[in-house]
């Protein structure tokens, strides 16, 4: 048997505790604070600019008349709006009858018949039908699709509409650029030139002020007539010529059960009947 002399009793070994790692940076009391206070003013200036900016409008002093439920823009000709079948089937006979009454009357509608290659609005041959027969000045519009060719556009258009005399000039709403704004300006214009073409009369060019500033701003476009959408303002911001000028979306007509657009003309008798069909 061994000896246990000179043999060393076990110790227990203490391993010390591993530290968890210090952050890089502690973000002191005074940066939470700023941090928040700047994700608060952030989120505000979003809602200001986004929910509340457009509609501060409506607290404007009117310079013009109240009526259809909004201000009405003075000093010009005429009034007038424009429809699709997203304002349902329309009392054109009521829709007559309050104009008379107004004191700012509606004196011209314009309404969607087309878009791109194929579609044609459900509503359009009733519109023009009754719109004509209660007395107004009616024009048509085309949107514009940049996906489908202009002559395809042109050809549904042309054999959709039929306009006579005394009508407005032929409409062509553009809001989608396509491809490129290149490839949307030249097709613009072959479509304009075959309606051009056909009808014997250039074409009114509606866009928002916005789009024309980004994308319609050529002197290529400059020779057609064109009809501004530019909401919540006192005029349109656009430097270049208008005539029409759509001015809000949200007007109450009578006889029309949704909220229609509403538009002004810019310019004497003699411009406005140079936009007619003779």
């Amino acid at each position: 048997m061994a000896s246990r002399k000179g043999t060393k009793k076990n110790k227990r070994v203490s391993v010390p505790k591993k530290k968890g790692r210090k952050p890089f940076y502690i973000m002191p009391d005074w940066m939470h604070w700023a941090v928040t206070v700047l994700l608060i003013a952030f989120v505000s200036f979003g809602a200001y600019f986004i929910f509340l900016r457009p509609y501060l409008y409506r607290l404007r002093p009117c310079r013009g008349t109240r009526e259809y439920g909004v201000c009405l823009p003075s000093g010009f000709l005429c009034y007038g709006i424009d429809i699709s079948h997203h304002q349902g089937k329309i009392d054109w006979n009521r829709v007559a009858t309050a104009s008379a009454g107004s004191e700012s009357p509606v004196r011209f509608v314009i309404m969607k018949a087309t878009e791109g290659g194929s579609f044609t609005d459900s509503s359009y041959a009733q519109n023009i039908l009754e719109a004509r027969k209660a007395g107004f000045v009616c024009g048509v519009y085309h949107f514009f699709d940049p996906g489908t060719s202009p002559g395809k556009q042109a050809q549904h258009y042309i054999n959709t509409v039929h306009l006579e005399k005394g009508d407005f000039v032929p409409v062509v709403d553009v809001e989608r650029t396509g491809r490129s704004t290149e490839d949307l300006q030249r097709e613009l214009l072959e479509l304009l030139g075959l309606l051009e073409s056909h009808y014997g009369v250039k074409p009114i060019i509606y866009s928002s002020a916005k789009f024309r500033k980004r994308h319609l701003n050529t002197p290529a476009f400059d020779n057609y007539p064109f009809w501004v959408a530019h909401y919540y303002v006192v005029r349109p911001e656009t430097a270049k010529q208008w005539y029409l000028w759509q001015f809000t979306d949200h007007a109450s007509v009578p006889g029309i059960s949704e909220y229609t657009d509403f538009n002004v003309f810019r310019g004497t008798e003699v411009e406005f009947n140079s936009l007619r069909l003779k």
